[in-house]
């Protein structure tokens, strides 16, 4: 059985283990890998195989050495995983963050939560948000396929 696998990378420990928390409450079965800045996705994203890459990628906005935005351009830039689906979730909701992330491939941006139940309602929404597991595995090779790669 496939379980979802979500990559969050947020600097900020509290918040990491609170939304980590709470998407293991919802899904007992996703496998979280958690990391803590964006220069750390590329490395992760590297050592994957169409097998281990994650269904959903969820970025803090302000991280040391790249931040959420730059993530998502040089993703986007180098057209790489474009099949990920890719969320934000940020303390700024400042509308140039916002409306940069979403053109850089964001499929959607969160303001980081003040109570329980907002907490909670973003965690339902980014595991509503995930596909099903494996799904990318398929379109990678398909991918592949077609480039020859």
């Amino acid at each position: 059985m496939n379980h979802k696998k979500i990559l969050l990378a947020d600097d900020d420990r509290d918040d990491r283990e609170l939304i980590r928390e709470m998407l293991e409450h919802f899904d007992q079965s996703a496998e979280i890998v958690c990391l803590q800045t964006g220069q750390e996705i590329f490395g992760y994203l590297s050592k994957c195989t169409a097998a281990t890459l994650p269904d959903i990628i969820v970025l803090d906005y302000s991280m040391p050495l790249m931040n959420a935005a730059e993530v998502l351009e040089q993703l986007l830039e180098e057209q790489l995983f474009p099949h990920i689906p890719k969320v934000v979730w940020s303390t700024s909701s400042a509308p140039e963050h916002v409306s940069r992330c979403m053109a850089s491939g964001a499929i959607a941006y969160f303001s980081k939560p003040v109570t329980a139940a907002e907490l909670s309602e973003i965690a339902l929404r980014i595991l509503e948000l995930c596909p099903p597991a494996g799904i990318h595995q398929d379109m990678q090779q398909k991918s592949n396929d077609y480039t020859g790669r």
